[in-house]
This record gives C-alpha cells, sequence and structure tokens, in this order.
C-alpha cells in the first residue's frame, strides 16, 4: 500500500503545483491584458509617449518589448511626419502667392491663406478633402481651374477684372514619384499681379511721353538750325526770332530732362541727404523766386502759418521743389487778377498744407489723373507756360518720401485746392 500511496501523493503534490503555476500565470496574463487594454486606449487617443511596464518574461516580455519598440518607433515616425508638415505649412504661410494643390479629381489636398483670400473660400479652414467647387466663391478663378483638373501640361493665365485687377494663374501637374506619365494633381499658384501690370504700363507711357516730349522741341530745334544753315542771307529780325524760338525750346528740353532726374532722384534717394528744415523760411525763399511772376499777372500772392517755427526732418531742395511747384503752377492757371494762398496749420500731428487758388480749376474726371507722369489737362495750354508734364508727379513722389500724402479738390472755372498731409514725426 505505502508506494500506492507516495505515488497518489506525488499525483497530488505535481497536479497542486501545476494548479498554482497555472493560477498565477492566469493572473500575469489578466494583469498584461489589462495592461494592454489600458494602454491601447491611450495609444487610440494620440498618447503615443505610452508604454507597457511589465515584469514578464518569456513570451509575454518579449511581446511587451516588441510592442514598447513599435510604439517608439510610430511615436518617431509621428513627429517627423508633424515637423515636416510643420515646416510645409511654415513655407506655405511664408509664400506671398496664393498656392491651391489638387487631386485629379479636383479635391483641395493643401491651400495657404494668400489662396483662401483671392479665393473667396466658402469654408475658411476646412478646405482640406473638400472639391473646388464647393470652396471657390470666385466664378472666374473657378472657370479657369476646371479646364486644366488632370492636365499633363504646364500652363499659365492672366486674368482681369472688370476693376483691373489682374491675376496670374500658374497650373503644373504634379506625377507619382518616379513616373512621367501617371498624374496625381495639380498645383495651381495664384499671383496678384496688378501692381507689376501697372508699373510695366507706367514705364511703357514713360518711354512713350519721353520719346514724345524730347521729339517736338528736338524736330523743332533741328528745323531751325537747318533753315538758318541754309539761308546765310536771311533777314537779322527773322534770324533773331529762330534763334529765340530755338533757345526756348532748348531750355524746354533742359527744364525737362532736369524734371525727369529729379523724379529718378527721388524715386532711388539717391544721396537723400536730410535736415531739420523749416517750414516757413522755405516758403519765403520759394516767393521771393515766385513773386515776379505774380505780380507781372497782378496776381495777389499770400500766406497764413499757423506755427512760423515748425520744422520737419527732410531734404531742403525737395521741400523747397515741393512749394516751387504747388504755388508755381497755381500762378499759371490762374488769370490775370486773381489770388493764391498758402495755408500751413497742424491737426492730429500732421503738418497741413494748403495751396489755393481761383484759377480755371480742373475737371472733376481729371483730379484721379493729375499726379500722373506727363499728364495734362490742357495740353496746348500747358505748353504755351512753359510745363513738362512732370511738376504734379515729382510733387506727389516728395509728399511719398515724407510718409504724407496730396490731394485736391477743385471746381472748373473756380480754382483749385492742394492739400498736403505730412506726419510730424517723419521715421
Amino acid at each position: 500500500m505505502e508506494p500506492v500511496n507516495s505515488a497518489y501523493f506525488f499525483i497530488m503534490l505535481l497536479a497542486c503545483s501545476v494548479a498554482i503555476l497555472l493560477y498565477r500565470y492566469t493572473i500575469t496574463l489578466k494583469r498584461f491584458l489589462n495592461d494592454f487594454v489600458k494602454i491601447s486606449k491611450k495609444v487610440s487617443n494620440k498618447e503615443f509617449h505610452s508604454r507597457l511596464e511589465t515584469s514578464a518574461r518569456g513570451e509575454l516580455g518579449k511581446l511587451s518589448r516588441n510592442f514598447n519598440f513599435m510604439m517608439e518607433t510610430m511615436a518617431n515616425t509621428i513627429e517627423e511626419v508633424e515637423y515636416k508638415h510643420l515646416q510645409l505649412t511654415s513655407v506655405l504661410k511664408s509664400i506671398s502667392h496664393g498656392i491651391l494643390v489638387l487631386d485629379i479629381d479636383g479635391n483641395i489636398i493643401l491651400i495657404n491663406d494668400e489662396a483662401r483670400k483671392i479665393i473667396k473660400s466658402k469654408c475658411i479652414g476646412n478646405e482640406e478633402g473638400k472639391n473646388i467647387r464647393q470652396v471657390i466663391d470666385f466664378k472666374e478663378i473657378l472657370r479657369e481651374i476646371e479646364k486644366y483638373i488632370g492636365s499633363k501640361e504646364n500652363d499659365s493665365y492672366s486674368l482681369k477684372l472688370e476693376d483691373e485687377t489682374v491675376y496670374k494663374l500658374k497650373i503644373d501637374p504634379v506625377y507619382l514619384q518616379n513616373s512621367k506619365n501617371a498624374i496625381i494633381g495639380s498645383i495651381i499658384n495664384i499671383e496678384n499681379i496688378t501692381e507689376i501690370v501697372k508699373l510695366e504700363n507706367m514705364r511703357k507711357d514713360f518711354v512713350a511721353n519721353v520719346s514724345h516730349e524730347l521729339k517736338t522741341p528736338l524736330t523743332s530745334i533741328n528745323g531751325f538750325v537747318e533753315t538758318l544753315i541754309m539761308n546765310e542771307d536771311l533777314e537779322v529780325s527773322k534770324r533773331n526770332r529762330f534763334l529765340a524760338i530755338i533757345q526756348k525750346e532748348s531750355n524746354r528740353l533742359k527744364r525737362l530732362i532736369e524734371d525727369i532726374l529729379l523724379l529718378s532722384s527721388i524715386e532711388n534717394k539717391d544721396n537723400l541727404v536730410t535736415e531739420n528744415i523749416a517750414l516757413y523760411n522755405v516758403l519765403k525763399e520759394v516767393y521771393e523766386i515766385v513773386g515776379y511772376i505774380a505780380c507781372s499777372k497782378n496776381i495777389e500772392l499770400d500766406y497764413c502759418f499757423e506755427d512760423e517755427n515748425i520744422k520737419i526732418q527732410a531734404n531742403g531742395d525737395y521741400i523747397k521743389q515741393l512749394f516751387l511747384n504747388l504755388i508755381d503752377n497755381a500762378i499759371k492757371y490762374t488769370p490775370e487778377g486773381g489770388k493764391v494762398v498758402v495755408n500751413q496749420f497742424v491737426k492730429n500731428d500732421e503738418i497741413i498744407i494748403e495751396v489755393i487758388d481761383n484759377g480755371v480749376g480742373i475737371p472733376k474726371e481729371d483730379q484721379n489723373k493729375i499726379f500722373q507722369r506727363f499728364y495734362r489737362v490742357d495740353k496746348a495750354r500747358s505748353r504755351s507756360v512753359g510745363g513738362t508734364g512732370l511738376g504734379l508727379a515729382i510733387t506727389k513722389h516728395i509728399v511719398n518720401s515724407l510718409k504724407g500724402s496730396i490731394c485736391v479738390e477743385s471746381e472748373l472755372g473756380k480754382g483749385s485746392k492742394f492739400i498736403v498731409t505730412i506726419p510730424t514725426k517723419i521715421s
């Protein structure tokens, strides 16, 4: 009986040991599964820094280490993707043009703030993933973009609106990596080129106008010189008259070239030396220069300075030219017996200078154009009084260099008021 009892006891001991081991393993496994469920919930909530903390050995320990390594790899990958996305977003935001990236179905993949403004987005901040027809509220741009969706060709197009705004649309296809045939979308570059177009047109107009303005006196000078050369026995009175015309046209050429050089100097700020300028002293100097012209036309010249000691930091020659252009213009276009007044006062920390005349006035339709180069309301009259067509353009550039503004109030036949506003402190 003893061997049987011994065997029975051994079996019972072995069974109890196995049961205890199974129980402990079950507890360990349950605890591991509970930890795994908690960690998986954190991961599903984008807490990718979470890790399994377990002392398990064997297969569970290996599973824990593999899971933690996988989570670390995933966290690093996501961090790298987020960093690259942040870089891409920062680049897109810093681009001054509108950038729109579409797939081949016209769905928006990427868009920057400038593009949102230009296309007048219907759902600001939620464009990605939506079709352009749901987003773009700018019919002209939508129509042009739709033409090139899925196109394999690079193309560009200028769109001019009724309000003179000009947009340039550049479309570039996006190919699948290492493929020259598979198109996966398009990049749309939308640029507002209104100012560029205006400047180009101004350049063309300026060249054309300068050529015309130079050609007229040169033709006149050349013609009279040839007449004098070919007619040696010309009467003295006629010769003197021709020479007087040549002198007049030469002086006109000189004034024109000087004005062009001055305008260029102001625009480029060449060797600009500034100092504290007393406006009243400059005005008195200009009055002495133009006084005889006003006297010859019996024009009353007057001024009213609120503060004769007021000074601004500026270039003295520019301030003199500003006063000279405005007052000289007022005298030129005021008939005999008229009146020209200059007022100065300070309002809201700004210096206001008014030049008022009771002359011929300016038609309403011309008032927005008179500061353009070579623009003349009455070309024949302007030339007869010796104008180059650049005086007001120069004046406007001088005022702009002082961070100020200039405007005109005028009524045809009743006179004009030019108003210059300059900040008291010019940075």
